[in-house]
């Protein structure tokens, strides 16, 4: 991590600060870091980008998983109305340009660079409603579960569109295939390899759906985990490995229950899901009290 002075964001705005920081991305290993960084973050505007930076890397990671490692650079800038994210490489920019439209960013590209501008009273506006999401959420849920039984069947959701839902589907049982391959075999780099690369393609086609955020959220966390904790997860026990196998098929249940069969309401599973990633989270990482994300994710309908 360094510093550097004058204003790099394409929005040229005048009041943004000197001081702004630039993480080289040359590999994994690099971006790992900088989710660290992110993640680990106890300034407020920092605190305030983390479900945004939360989706760069899952497009990043799966960028550099599949094409050629290029180096490539990450400004953070912020005045006092906004938040600037600079990505510096034509390629990386190029790809990044795609998925910043399909979410409606605010952003300006060159040749070289793309720039997205996150408004901080908006974000912390979009705060305060967290709460309010989830309570309804949650009396949503109780209502589901206290009503009288009137021997009606709940259809199954069909918002999701048929492709997206059947490469949903594929990859869950292929999640399934490689945490059993886990247990039966060890953890060893192949099927850690193929497992992570398995849920970021999962998750990232979660996103695009707002009416699932929470279930998105929770597995994009889990996602992020997977990723920069290799050895750790390598060196998960039997027992260990089972918790994990086990959250494989709640994932395969809930997407089954809600999208295929029907029969229950959309958020059933949000708490439970939820409960499970955090075990893990605990067993990952001992004593983590940086649930940020838990909180924080809804800022975004990516």
């Amino acid at each position: 991590m360094r510093t550097k002075r004058k204003v790099i964001n394409l929005f040229k705005d005048q009041d943004t600060h000197n001081i702004k920081n630039i993480i080289s991305i040359t590999c994994e290993d690099d971006l790992n870091n900088f989710w660290d960084f992110i993640a680990n973050a106890n300034n407020e505007n920092e605190i305030l980008i983390q479900t945004f930076s939360t989706q760069f890397y899952s497009l990043a990671l799966n960028y550099i998983l599949t094409k050629n490692a290029e180096f490539f650079e990450i400004i953070l800038e912020d005045s006092e109305k906004y938040f600037y994210f600079t990505l510096w490489n034509k390629k990386v920019s190029r790809l990044f340009k795609k998925y910043s439209q399909k979410a409606s960013l605010d952003f300006l590209t060159d040749k070289k660079r793309i720039t997205i501008r996150l408004d901080k009273q908006s974000l912390k506006k979009s705060i305060k409603k967290i709460d309010k999401k989830k309570k309804k959420r949650e009396e949503e849920l109780i209502k589901s579960v206290t009503k009288p039984d009137k021997h009606t069947i709940k259809q199954a959701y069909t918002f999701i569109n048929q492709h997206d839902l059947s490469e949903l589907l594929a990859l869950s049982e292929d999640m399934i295939e490689f945490s059993e391959q886990s247990i039966n075999h060890g953890l060893n780099d192949d099927i850690y390899q193929n497992l992570r690369s398995t849920i970021s393609l999962f998750c990232l086609t979660l996103r695009y759906y707002e009416r699932i955020d929470p279930i998105a959220n929770t597995l994009t966390k889990f996602s992020n985990l997977i990723n920069v904790n290799q050895g750790k997860f390598l060196n998960l026990n039997k027992t260990e490995l089972d918790l994990v196998d086990a959250f494989m098929h709640t994932i395969n249940h809930w997407l089954n229950t809600v999208f295929v069969y029907g029969g229950a309401d959309l958020y059933f599973m949000d708490n439970s899901i939820e409960a499970d990633y955090q075990i893990i989270e605990q067993i990952i990482n001992p004593n983590n009290n940086n649930f940020f994300a838990s909180n924080i994710d809804d800022i975004f309908n990516f």
